[in-house]
């Protein structure tokens, strides 16, 4: 394709003598592809002028906390620990698809997006099935390893997904955010440590170096399967154009699925809930608990999809600092040195996170 462009150009002295000094108007063709493209930057979807990203953070960071407080008041109240916590896992992702479905169909009128592509929705299988795993190895770690191992090795998951981010998605991590997922790590490890009894330490069975052995590939097989669920599911959130309460009702239509498979596998469940029925124990409070982690559920997936599944860890990881430091004002928990210093390890972490903080190490890495 061409267009035209105006020059200004003197006229001929020998052929229009009488006006020397006066231009010509001279038309000259130009490509279209000689001249330079505007480059075509993608706009970050807004909300009331804010970036949404910004918004689901901080919601998912008051989400994680309020949640850990209310099940630990719940839980202090007589009779609510009668129920069975599957059957309340359950109920929760039936909870995240029947909200996830009344917007679809208050925005697409129908609910066909869900299915009408089976290959893409057997895609957000693989999510569920590795959460399915990671659950049932971590119920085995939990029962080899003391408490203090167990929540040290687990916290690799936020090294792990740092890692699943370059491998599967191909982003590059900055050298302040490689330092920030370690330090939230660390921090996030002394604040659960802190907050452990040494009479709790001393009632802990003697482990062998075998047993041992296989409890942290245990554990860290299961940060190994949260990290990929979560980057995995990622991938297929921002790769092909399905809605994200698409997604989110296809995983929670697999993750119900595995949730009664892993109930049925359950020997002690199954006998509770034959002889008292599922919803045995449930009070208004346990349904307050299930609505509360149902759309925690449904933000880590905005998360996911307006950020990325390491700032949905970063962020994870600061709602635990949030949530003991309410603890120690509303349930007097103990406040000793080793959480002080893991909550200013962690605030720190995220404000390197975001670069509104200097990495301490930014010189060694700029060096490397």
């Amino acid at each position: 394709s061409y267009s035209f462009c105006t020059l200004l150009a003197p006229r001929n002295m020998s052929a229009r003598s009488a006006s020397p000094n006066k231009p010509e108007t001279v038309s000259v063709i130009v490509k279209e592809e000689d001249v330079p493209a505007k480059p075509n930057v993608e706009t970050p979807p807004m909300l009331m002028g804010i970036e949404i990203r910004y918004l689901v953070l901080p919601l998912l960071t008051a989400q994680n906390a309020s949640a850990v407080l209310l099940m630990r008041a719940v839980r202090s109240l007589p009779g609510q620990t009668e129920f069975s916590t599957q059957t309340a896992v359950i109920m929760q992702e039936i909870f995240k698809g029947l909200a996830c479905m009344c917007i679809l169909l208050a925005s697409e009128k129908t609910l066909s997006s869900a299915w009408n592509k089976p290959a893409e929705a057997l895609k957000t299988s693989i999510p569920a099935l590795l959460y399915l795993f990671q659950n049932n190895i971590q119920f085995l770690a939990v029962t080899i390893l003391d408490a203090a191992t167990y929540t040290v090795s687990y916290q690799s998951k936020t090294l792990w997904t740092g890692v699943m981010t370059v491998l599967l998605l191909g982003r590059q991590l900055t050298c302040s955010k490689w330092t920030a997922i370690g330090m939230l790590s660390v921090g996030v490890v002394l604040v659960n440590l802190g907050g452990s009894s040494k009479s709790e330490a001393k009632a802990e069975r003697p482990m062998s170096p075998a047993e041992r052995f296989m409890g942290l590939i245990l554990i860290n097989m299961a940060a190994v399967a949260s990290s990929l669920a979560g980057v995995y599911f990622e991938k297929i959130l921002k790769e092909v154009k399905v809605s994200l309460w698409t997604r989110n009702l296809q995983l929670a239509f697999y993750s119900v699925i595995c949730g009664y498979f892993t109930l049925w596998m359950s020997p002690n469940d199954k006998l509770k809930i034959e002889e008292n029925g599922f919803f045995h124990g449930y009070t208004p409070a346990t349904w307050v608990c299930i609505t509360v982690n149902a759309f925690g559920g449904l933000l880590c997936g905005a998360v996911i999809k307006y950020a990325d599944a390491v700032s949905k860890d970063v962020s994870i990881g600061a709602s635990i600092v949030l949530s003991t430091t309410a603890s120690i004002f509303f349930f007097d928990y103990a406040v000793n040195l080793q959480i002080i210093m893991g909550i200013i390890v962690v605030i720190y972490s995220v404000f390197i996170y975001s670069g509104n903080a200097r990495n301490p190490i930014e010189a060694v890495c700029s060096v490397s």
